[in-house]
């Protein structure tokens, strides 16, 4: 290849690393002030209960028990919890903040979420990212 050549037309080798048979992760871009970095500034910024989602005299998440059916009410986007590896998170004020957009997120809307969350994100502690949006744990009938 000549070093002098200006042309634009070069082809360029392609970014992407896809695995044969196994469909590609869709991308989605964040509105500006979403990003990861905003989220840790949010919850630094944010009283709890706010992120909770409850009011200030709830107590502790570890002492509120929330039943399935419960949890099931809260599954929209204005109001969100999911349970993963049993406590109950609001996950309302993370929605626009998840790399994988709202309707990823959406599908654990009001349910159990651990088995997806662990299919997509094994390697995230959701206990951490998530710690200051905990309502309490799922109740054992």
């Amino acid at each position: 290849m000549d070093p002098n050549d200006t042309s634009k037309d070069r082809i360029r080798p392609s970014s992407s690393l896809s695995v044969p048979g196994k469909p590609q992760r869709k991308k989605v871009v964040l509105e500006p002030g979403h990003s990861p970095l905003d989220w840790a500034s949010l919850n630094q910024k944010t009283p709890k209960h706010i992120l909770r989602g409850v009011a200030p005299d709830v107590p502790p998440p570890q002492y509120v028990r929330v039943t399935k059916d419960e949890l099931k009410k809260h599954k929209t986007k204005d109001d969100c919890w999911t349970s993963i590896n049993g406590k109950v998170f609001n996950i309302t004020p993370y929605i626009h903040f998840h790399p994988g957009g709202v309707d990823e997120i959406m599908k654990c809307a009001g349910r159990d979420g651990t088995a997806l969350f662990n299919k997509y994100h094994s390697w995230v502690n959701a206990d951490r990212m998530l710690e200051n949006c905990m309502v309490g744990v799922i109740a054992r009938t």
